[in-house]
């Protein structure tokens, strides 16, 4: 009443949009890789905050289907959301995200392609798994890759366990990935899936 008073407008509430990203992340992954360094940034324009956040889980054997951002911008305004875009596809927003807007509309972004490697956990002979060192194998995995990939997530299943790899040419993740396979026992049945 009183900022009527005298004449001061209203703070205007916050605009919430939601992040849909296509990638395979658990909640700490999610913090670290996209949730963390996007409320960063916002903080430092002035633009918002994050001010959430989730996992959606997918049937057997894939774990994780995709994580969700809840962020709260100052200003809803074209120019407002596709910052937040571009600051996302920067830290590495998979193809097939989606920014999901107050009024039911969906903006589709994302540059970096998926790939999952599935390691086999029931069917190699015993010693393989005795002893075998699943670091070992992902620090091999990161430098065959190089710059090509990074892994993101991963996920431990019944059966398998996955890898999540993100970077921006899948045929080239896969090829590096798959020749390195070839001097890794635990990648032995292993198997390759594009997921972005």
């Amino acid at each position: 009443m009183l900022g009527k008073l005298f004449g001061r407008a209203a703070k205007p509430a916050p605009v919430v949009i939601v992040a849909r990203l296509n990638a395979r992340l658990q909640p700490m992954q999610r913090g670290d890789i996209f949730e963390d360094p996007l409320d960063a940034q916002l903080r430092e324009r002035a633009m918002g905050k994050v001010v959430g956040g989730g996992t959606e889980m997918a049937p057997a054997p894939y774990g994780i289907a995709a994580c969700d951002i809840e962020i709260a911008l100052n200003d809803g305004a074209d120019g407002a959301v596709q910052q937040v875009i571009e600051i996302l596809e920067r830290l590495g927003a998979p193809k097939g995200s989606v920014l999901r807007l107050p009024d039911g509309a969906a903006r589709p972004f994302g540059l970096s392609e998926g790939m999952a490697i599935f390691l086999n956990g029931t069917d190699l002979p015993a010693e393989v798994y005795a002893t075998s060192d699943v670091n070992q194998t992902i620090d091999g995995l990161h430098a065959a890759l190089g710059d090509a990939g990074f892994m993101m997530g991963h996920w431990e299943g019944p059966e398998e366990t996955a890898l999540y790899f993100y970077g921006m040419d899948y045929a080239r993740m896969q090829a590096l990935a798959a020749a390195y396979a070839e001097t890794d026992a635990l990648c032995s049945r292993c198997r390759f899936e594009q997921i972005a």
